[in-house]
């Protein structure tokens, strides 16, 4: 595994850069291309630019998640209604291949509806890409509290042997829902999309922790080809 830091001035003509060259990439490899997207705000620049590239072969596409707040998928907060108009329906993405994590049903214990929706994702994962399966392109943000995908630090989730976790973090707004280590890390690119200034210190902490460490989730995280880290603080 190569592990890459780079600063830019311009977070989403980076990201731009990286994405579609994975992109290429991959199609050229195997045919197809399957992306784990990010929530926040810090994707969006790269979204709006995607959103002007319709010739890059997105029939070819698979669009998963790396976590999700337990929301509707039409509810303000969720990951995927934000990449779907930022980006998705404005490209020739075929929705059948466009994977959200599961939406609340509204009935039952919050905790064992939080496991079961996590459990179908895995579900998900297994049955499109295979018992083992693998991304092309994991995008991954970083909190300022350095959690990165719904995995907060020292959080149970950070130690599930699955695919897939639930989590109800102290003081978030939502409930989570949340690939774990082992699927983030099977990802042949794993990119870090880290932007602004109060997230200087959990970015330099993460970057000089040891691997893993609870308090810095993203150390966890590793890739079969390159772990690249972008952002647009001067960490020195």
């Amino acid at each position: 595994m190569v592990t890459e830091l780079t600063r830019t001035t311009d977070l989403a003509a980076s990201a731009t850069s990286l994405f579609v060259g994975e992109m290429a990439k991959a199609i050229a490899a195997r045919g197809k291309f399957v992306v784990a997207l990010s929530g926040g705000t810090t994707p969006l620049g790269l979204f709006a630019n995607l959103a002007r590239l319709p010739d890059l072969g997105w029939d070819r596409v698979k669009v998963f998640w790396g976590d999700e707040r337990f929301v509707a998928h039409d509810d303000e907060a969720s990951n995927f209604r934000s990449a779907r108009e930022a980006f998705l329906e404005r490209l020739p993405v075929d929705p059948a291949n466009v994977y959200p994590w599961p939406q609340p049903a509204g009935s039952g214990d919050l905790r064992s509806e939080l496991a079961g929706a996590a459990a179908r994702y895995a579900e998900v994962l297994t049955s499109v890409l295979g018992d083992e399966p693998v991304f092309d392109l994991q995008l991954l943000g970083l909190g300022s509290d350095a959690h990165t995908a719904s995995l907060y630090p020292s959080d149970p989730a950070l130690v599930c042997t699955g695919l897939t976790a639930g989590a109800t973090p102290r003081g978030v707004a939502h409930p989570r829902l949340t690939l774990t280590p082992r699927a983030l890390s099977s990802s042949r690119c794993v990119a870090f999309l880290v932007s602004g200034e109060g997230k200087r210190e959990a970015l330099v902490g993460t970057l000089a922790s040891p691997e893993p460490d609870p308090r810095y989730p993203a150390r966890s995280v590793s890739a079969l080809e390159r772990l690249v880290w972008l952002t647009d603080i001067d960490v020195g």
